[in-house]
């Protein structure tokens, strides 16, 4: 499974990364902990949870890109963060769907460049 970062990447096509939104997938991570994960003593989320929590990463760090100006799909911009958590999922691989295996999807930006997912 591709990392949330990675998602990020290939999903918003921001013009560079950098610390501050490297920053921002660790405080998500570190947020996306829950009580019971807590009251184990954990410092990260369960692993059955990782769909789950690389949606909440991915989408915080989209929203740090946002921030700063480095995001280039501009309809991002304007999703709750219900509607950027659906897309999220819509976009991540999943195994389970069959037209994931082999493939491979673009992610397009407004001004038509395409990367790999």
């Amino acid at each position: 499974m591709r990392s949330p970062l990675h998602f990020h990447l290939h999903n918003s096509l921001p013009h560079s990364t950098n610390n501050i939104q490297i920053y921002a997938s660790a405080v998500a991570l570190s947020t996306a902990i829950n009580a019971s994960e807590l009251n184990e003593g954990l410092l990260y989320p369960h692993i059955d949870r990782i769909r789950e929590v690389s949606i909440v990463v991915a989408r915080e760090v989209i929203r740090q890109s946002q921030k700063q100006g480095l995001d280039r799909v501009l309809k991002l911009r304007d999703m709750t963060d219900e509607d950027l958590d659906k897309y999220i999922r819509e976009k991540m691989y999943d195994p389970c769907r069959p037209e994931e295996a082999g493939g491979s999807r673009d992610a397009v930006d407004e001004g038509g460049v395409k990367a790999k997912l």
